[in-house]
């Protein structure tokens, strides 16, 4: 079963104009179904897009060899989680640092710096919702600019920015 896009329908009314969300629909994503990526170089997958939950949340799968992960980043228009799936991964939350494996949930609210790295010695693999959603289209558009040739920091700056992911220490 696939999801189908919310439909925006529009009604007219004494001149006025009131657009209201269709219904949404169950979805089933099979991971071969999901859509694969590749933001900065990283393994990413779209499990469920912000359009099939009408906004609220996206969902992604990410691969992190050992090493990787971002730098000290914030979002200030949105929460997220993580569910370590396999591997090793250090996270600082607000300044607070631990090391979590495999069956870890972690929340991060909207305004909290956070980064994360892949701190074993196997590719770790991670679930990341971000709540409204979003992130899948973030993603998605740094991974075109890396198919592109105009892959610059101050173009990935921009996007980032367009997308409320924002990198304090870039400042």
């Amino acid at each position: 079963m696939r999801s189908k896009e919310p439909v925006l329908r529009a009604t007219l009314s004494n001149d006025n104009v009131e657009a209201t969300r269709a219904p949404l629909q169950a979805a089933v994503i099979e991971f071969e179904q999901a859509q694969a990526i590749k933001p900065f170089g990283l393994d990413v997958r779209i499990l469920l897009t912000t359009e099939a939950t009408g906004g609220a949340s996206s969902v992604l799968m990410a691969s992190h060899k050992p090493g990787e992960g971002p730098p000290d980043h914030v979002h200030f228009s949105q929460e997220e989680v993580f569910f370590v799936l396999e591997g090793s991964y250090e996270l600082t939350i607000g300044g607070e640092t631990k090391t979590v494996g495999p069956g870890t949930i972690v929340f991060i609210p909207r305004n909290v710096v956070h980064r994360f790295k892949n701190v074993g010695d196997t590719t770790a693999r991670m679930l990341d919702w971000s709540l409204p959603g979003g992130q899948g289209h973030y993603f998605k558009a740094i991974s075109e600019l890396a198919a592109g040739d105009g892959f610059t920091g101050e173009r990935v700056m921009e996007i980032s920015k367009e997308f409320d992911t924002n990198f304090p220490a870039a400042h």
